[in-house]
């Protein structure tokens, strides 16, 4: 069963449900909005305690300085929402009055130009701020006493086309498909990210999010960061919640995406420096903004690249010009590579995004689950017995886990055979011929072979294997295998 076979069969069994719940408003409700999110891009949430980066964490994907949201006199919303649209604009949903539609401009009180409001409301955006603002508009004696539940960002990129962001401080949101929990540390002796019951592991992913700051924002920083991230992925406590665990700089990862002329100019100066001196000024961020900074470039440059970067991403930044980075494309690449986010959105693409099927299917199944076990109902048994069939041969999530395993090495197979296994679970397409390896205009019937001989190998493997986690592997890639023979039979 493919994802999208999974996907069209919780939509039917939701479909079978609703006709059954037929005039019960509760479970109606319930239904369609779930319904509804089958057919929706994938909803991943960036979630986190305050300060663990998850508003620039969400600026370094989108690639745009459009978080945080502070919705009418700084009230945060509970969740802030940023899909992909036409045009720049916000949708505001109030606790205490009617949802309403509010432009997108510049916000006035970061000192940037600040458009006339249209109907008494505005959003305003910063450019090279960092802060998306709802002020007051319509609903100013409702938003403050009520709160704002959500705010929905349209902003257009290519990045939201298939992935809705949601950023919020709940720690596993039911609205989400996928969680990136943000932590502030990893170390051995920290405790394991609380993961909410009933959330599966498949679902969630680790992400040390402020990894500049380790060891006190020294030019390895980042490294300490991934080598602590690397080590703990390995962790049977969290092996048993999440999918993988990551060391990633947000603030890095966004100014590399959008590092400007000036900024590299500036890096360069500091960079031409006779290295004792420009390490002396580099010893603290007091003293790098201050009057005794680097006299070859201004107090006001030296401020804004502290802003953007922060003295470990300067520090990284002069690094990297000295050695490699001959230009600012050069140095944004660069940047973007050292800082972990290349890394996180393969991870995302690979476990999340490439597996929108699943993992949607996961959340409506579940859903499901949850509805017969809530509302009693003399017609709901057969509905119960075909949702247990179906959660329990769901091979794709199985795959999905072992996936995950084989990337970040809680599972060890030797390395043609780690290769072979991450391509027949579907790590490089889920089509028949993307597991196989083959030209996807193989014909089928030289298609059916090649599988036969994968699940020969496979089928040996589950005896011969060194350790019981290459024995448990195997019997999962040869359940692949056989699937494939299935569906070519």
């Amino acid at each position: 069963m493919s994802g999208d076979e999974l996907e069209r069969r919780a939509g039917d069994l939701l479909d079978r449900a609703a006709q059954v719940f037929r005039g019960n408003g509760r479970a109606e409700t319930w239904l369609r909005h779930h319904r509804a999110r089958l057919g929706e891009p994938l909803r991943l949430a960036v979630t986190g305690a305050p300060g663990s980066g998850k508003s620039t964490l969400v600026n370094a994907l989108i690639g745009e300085d459009v978080a945080p949201v502070r919705a009418d006199r700084e009230l945060c919303a509970e969740a802030v929402w940023f899909h992909d649209g036409s045009q720049p604009l916000a949708r505001v949903f109030p606790e205490a009055a009617p949802p309403f539609t509010a432009p997108l401009v510049r916000d006035a009180r970061r000192g940037h130009r600040a458009a006339a409001p249209e109907s008494g409301r505005r959003v305003a955006v910063p450019e090279g701020g960092r802060r998306v603002a709802v002020p007051e508009g319509g609903h100013r004696a409702a938003a403050p006493e009520g709160g704002i539940r959500s705010v929905v960002v349209e902003w257009p990129c290519r990045a939201l086309r298939h992935t809705r962001l949601l950023e919020t401080a709940e720690e596993m949101p039911a609205e989400a498909d996928a969680v990136l929990r943000l932590v502030g540390h990893l170390g051995d002796d920290e405790p394991v990210p609380l993961l909410a019951a009933g959330v599966h592991p498949v679902q969630v992913m680790v992400v040390l999010a402020r990894a500049d700051e380790m060891a006190g924002g020294k030019t390895d920083a980042l490294l300490t960061a991934k080598r602590i991230a690397r080590r703990r992925r390995t962790d049977p406590r969290l092996a048993a919640g999440c999918q993988d665990v990551l060391a990633v700089s947000g603030r890095i990862a966004y100014a590399g995406r959008t590092l400007r002329e000036e900024e590299y100019a500036t890096v360069a100066a500091i960079a031409g420096l006779p290295r004792p001196d420009a390490e002396r000024q580099l010893l603290s961020a007091d003293r790098f903004a201050g009057a005794s900074g680097p006299p070859a470039v201004s107090a006001g440059r030296r401020a804004a690249l502290l802003d953007r970067l922060g003295l470990g991403g300067i520090r990284l930044a002069v690094t990297l010009a000295r050695t490699t980075a001959r230009s600012r494309a050069q140095l944004g690449e660069q940047l973007v590579r050292q800082s972990g986010l290349t890394e996180l959105q393969a991870s995302i693409s690979d476990l999340f995004t490439a597996r929108r099927g699943v993992l949607k299917a996961q959340v409506a199944l579940v859903a499901l689950e949850h509805l017969l076990r809530a509302e009693a109902h003399p017609a709901t048994g057969h509905l119960a017995a075909e949702l247990e069939l179906l959660l329990a041969g769901a091979h794709e999530l199985r795959e999905v886990r072992l996936l995950a395993a084989l990337r970040t090495g809680r599972v060890a197979l030797p390395g043609e055979l780690a290769l072979e296994a991450r391509r027949l679970i579907g790590g490089d397409g889920g089509a028949h011929c993307e597991r196989l390896g083959l030209d996807p205009l193989t014909p089928p019937e030289k298609l059916w072979p090649a599988a036969e001989s994968a699940a020969a190998r496979w089928h040996e493997q589950t005896t011969a294997a060194a350790t019981a986690g290459g024995r448990r592997a195997a019997e999962v890639v040869l359940r692949s295998c056989t699937a494939i023979l299935d569906d070519l039979g």
